[in-house]
């Protein structure tokens, strides 16, 4: 599926568990390695240990807001993943916060998982030809 050898690294982070392990297994099933995570501390310690090629990040991360936080700090890393936020329910200015931070796609529960994947391998896929472009480079 990918033309490199190596499996695409993927963090999830969600504090529902059942949520978080169901978005690991369908990415699993697609050929990515995936991480979980349930909280906004359990990500950013990720993220600073691994560099990941996707972060598919809830919006709220219990009531403060944390999910677009983690967002923020994913999106200013030297090699940035590309970002998705999940939500069910965003309010205005969540939304707002997100397109301000520039994030790579939002995800609406209930989630379509093709969509979501999808999405991954056309823009993972991107990523890595624009990185074999002579005189190129990316984030």
């Amino acid at each position: 599926m990918f033309a490199s050898e190596a499996k695409p690294a993927v963090l999830v982070v969600d504090e529902e568990p059942i949520i978080a392990s169901t978005y690991k297994m369908v990415l699993e099933d697609e050929g990515y390695a995936v991480s979980t995570c349930d909280s906004y501390d359990c990500g950013r310690r990720q993220l600073q240990k691994q560099t990941f090629d996707a972060a598919l990040i809830e919006m709220e991360l219990g009531t403060k807001g944390l999910g677009l936080k983690l967002a923020e700090d994913a999106k200013k890393l030297k090699k940035a993943p590309l970002v998705i936020l999940s939500t069910g329910y965003p309010t205005v200015e969540q939304l707002r916060k997100a397109l301000q931070l520039r994030v790579d796609y939002l995800m609406m529960r209930p989630a379509n998982a093709e969509d979501m994947t999808r999405f991954l391998q056309r823009e993972l896929t991107r990523r890595e030809a624009l990185k074999n472009l002579p005189g190129k480079t990316t984030a």
